[in-house]
């Protein structure tokens, strides 16, 4: 009988030790079931704020390539066809050469993605590296070379045209005496003045370039974006799921 008894204490001993297993097991999993879909959320929602940031991003550098080209194009004229005698074209040409195109990424994702440490969520290490090596160094060449033209615009381009340009209001030439549109030719023609486009051409040209280039990695970056989300609401999807088993 005392056999007996101890034999069923073991065995309640051993159901509630199974019991016990299952329960811690199924709580482990439970914990990470919902861990798991809080990151699938927190990803969800920092892709969709990063393909926000870089959409208008894209927007701002498809708009400046634009500008950058026409005044590569006014630079072209004013070297290589130098007006003869005055025309209000060649105002145009100068004064737009007269501008930059600024830039700043609406980086305040990836700055809160740094400052709380999570890049861990992005699950894709391609998607990851790509957004990372597009605000370190993509964006940042971008900032050099809009730096340098914008300097060469402010600091030489403006200072010439500020000291050397006969005075008109509103650079309206057109309306001025003959001998102050000769003047302005000159000053126009002078190799001077040349010289500054050219290297300004030079500077506009580079920034066209790396305009381009992140331009192109930001389509690739919203591609990487766009797939990943898919699979998120995939897999967030009941029907889909259910239709997959």
């Amino acid at each position: 009988m005392k056999k007996e008894s101890s034999f069923k204490k073991f065995r309640y001993f051993l159901a509630e030790l199974l019991i016990l297993i299952i329960g811690i097991t199924a709580s482990f999993a439970l914990n990470e079931f919902r861990v798991n879909k809080q990151e699938q959320r927190q990803q969800k929602d920092l892709l969709k704020s990063f393909k926000a940031n870089l959409v208008v991003d894209s927007t701002i550098l498809h708009q400046g390539i634009k500008q950058l080209e026409g005044q590569l194009k006014n630079a072209q004229k004013l070297l290589v066809n130098t007006p003869a005698e005055y025309s209000d074209s060649t105002v145009v040409w100068v004064v737009s050469l007269l501008n930059y195109v600024p830039f700043s990424s609406n980086d305040i994702t990836y700055q809160e993605m740094k400052s709380v440490g999570s890049t861990r969520i992005i699950g894709n290490d391609s998607l990851t590296t790509k957004i990372i090596g597009l605000y370190e160094n993509g964006f940042e060449l971008v900032n050099t070379w809009t730096d340098i033209d914008s300097e060469h615009v402010r600091l030489k381009m403006i200072s010439y045209v500020e000291e050397q340009f006969p005075f008109v209001l509103g650079f309206q030439y057109g309306r001025a005496a003959a001998s102050t549109q000769r003047e302005f030719l000159r000053a126009v023609q002078a190799d001077k003045f040349k010289h500054l486009i050219q290297f300004g051409a030079s500077y506009k040209a580079s920034t066209k370039y790396s305009f381009e280039q992140v331009l192109e990695d930001i389509r690739e970056t919203l591609a990487l974006i766009d797939e990943e989300l898919a699979i998120s609401q995939k897999s967030s999807d009941p029907e889909s799921t259910s239709r997959g088993l």
